[in-house]
């Protein structure tokens, strides 16, 4: 739990749900707000807690939406790389008449900023960039996005979920006027996230029949999981050298695939001071990432890829197909993220057992004639 455990153990019990205890309850959750707002360098009003990332990104987006009605302005942008639950809102606000237009990203899923100077106009409501790609692990500059998005007086809404915790910043730093985070990204609990809204900005409900949250989220808040994630901010708030364990594990794991040189590998980010601690993301030609998944995981090793749809069967990676990849070589996109208990030996371990895993799968291949 983190620091200050002693202190939050009230709130993981059967007690703080009596009825006679709402101001033990509510007490902590304004206590918290003030927490994630000292963060996040905002007033602690400005802070709504909800379930998810998806859920505040959502709230952001189709909230803003459904308060700013206006014909003037039925224009959204949002970047090409963005994660699923900012660009599936487009079917919503469409049928709200907003008009939904993708900015175009670069070889690194970051926005094209003059490419998005071209789109915008007096008629865009909203513009939306993520702060670090949840795929490629690139951190991009935001605050010019949002400065050209308000010179067109234009709301803009920044994900940050993958950067808390591991980047230095505030909601005013990035410019942002609406901001996600998460508390599992920073080892707090899963069920638990946040919203920062700027005061000034207004925006509707989407779950309505209570007063909790400002108003802006009704239903019984998550005390337990508001008050992990507290705490999980305060305990990375005194390990800043923790991000430096995954960088220096991500380096090692690099650096022997680039001794090894499996045939076909391509590095898809670069692994400088503008991509995430930890992060990598890479490609072989001609494998296919869910074949080389199930070989890493049967030799201990977690990874992941592109979105899988619900059937299971890997679908091309949007991320990869923005950033100018095909389709074929878009599912053989493969996201290894090293935290602050991985050693650079694990990351030496990792790089050997993909090294086999890659060969693993080519033999199959070969043997089945698809090779």
């Amino acid at each position: 739990m983190g620091r200050g455990a002693a202190g939050d153990a009230p709130f993981f019990g059967a007690g703080v749900w009596q009825p006679k205890q709402p101001p033990l309850a509510r007490k902590a959750c304004r206590g918290r707000a003030r927490c994630v707002a000292s963060a996040l360098g905002c007033e602690f009003g400005e802070v709504i807690f909800t379930s998810s990332g998806t859920e505040s990104a959502n709230l952001a987006i189709l909230g803003l939406a459904l308060a700013n009605p206006d014909p003037r302005r039925n224009r959204v942008i949002l970047g090409a790389a963005e994660h699923h639950c900012v660009i599936e809102t487009r079917g919503l606000l469409e049928r709200l008449g907003y008009r939904v237009e993708f900015a175009e990203v670069d070889r690194w899923a970051r926005v094209n900023l003059k490419a998005l100077e071209g789109r915008l106009a007096e008629d865009v409501l909203l513009v939306a960039a993520m702060h670090a790609n949840n795929e490629f692990g690139a951190v991009q500059e935001v605050a010019p996005i949002a400065e050209r998005a308000h010179e067109a007086g234009a709301t803009f809404f920044c994900d940050a979920v993958q950067s808390f915790g591991k980047v230095t910043f505030t909601a005013s730093s990035l410019g942002a006027d609406l901001l996600a985070i998460s508390a599992h990204k920073v080892g707090g609990p899963k069920g638990a996230a946040a919203l920062y809204v700027r005061a000034g900005v207004r925006l509707q409900p989407l779950t309505v029949g209570g007063g909790q949250e400002r108003e802006l989220r009704a239903g019984t808040p998550n005390v337990a999981g508001i008050v992990g994630f507290a705490a999980a901010i305060r305990s990375f708030a005194s390990s800043a050298p923790l991000s430096d364990a995954a960088r220096s594990a991500r380096d090692a794991f690099v650096r022997r695939l680039l001794e090894a040189r499996p045939d076909g590998l391509r590095f898809t980010t670069d692994h400088g001071p503008s991509v995430l601690p930890g992060f990598c993301h890479l490609r072989c030609e001609g494998v296919a990432a869910e074949s080389v998944l199930v070989v890493l995981d049967q030799l201990g090793v977690s990874a992941g890829a592109g979105a899988a749809c619900s059937s299971g069967s890997l679908e091309p990676s949007h991320v990869m197909q923005a950033a100018g990849l095909t389709a074929a070589e878009s599912k053989e996109g493969l996201r290894f993220s090293f935290g602050h208990s991985n050693s650079e030996q694990d990351g030496v371990e990792a790089a050997a057992r993909l090294v086999e895993a890659i060969a693993t799968v080519r033999r199959a291949a070969r043997h089945s004639g698809r090779l």
